[in-house]
């Protein structure tokens, strides 16, 4: 049986650190639209991975280009972008917890199994 809850607990520590990185993404995305609503700026400066930024020039901010995952793409007002991006969050936090309370009760069984 410890082979079993071993290559679980493994599991369920993948899938925890993708929602993880997920969870990052989003924030990111979060904390941009958030910049971008606040200023209404015409020039803007976008992380696009491992802290490049990037500048840019904004002509028209009525509509976004939302990336919802696996490939599909949304257009949105920025208002509505924040908002879905806050429930996105909040989904993927619990997803999270419930990943790490799994990942504690699996590490209880292999101790269990490994006393006996």
């Amino acid at each position: 049986m410890e082979w079993f809850f071993q290559a679980r607990l493994e599991s369920v520590c993948v899938q925890r650190d993708k929602v993880f990185e997920q969870l990052a993404k989003v924030r990111e995305l979060r904390r941009n639209l958030g910049v971008l609503l606040s200023k209404a700026p015409s020039h803007v400066q976008v992380n696009i991975g491992c802290d490049f930024y990037l500048d840019g020039e904004l002509d028209d901010e009525g509509l976004l280009l939302i990336d919802m995952g696996k490939n599909v793409f949304v257009e949105m007002q920025p208002q509505e972008a924040l908002e879905t991006t806050i429930l996105r969050e909040t989904w993927l936090e619990r997803l999270g917890e419930y990943y790490t309370k799994r990942i504690g009760e699996l590490e209880g069984l292999l101790q269990v199994y490994r006393v006996e």
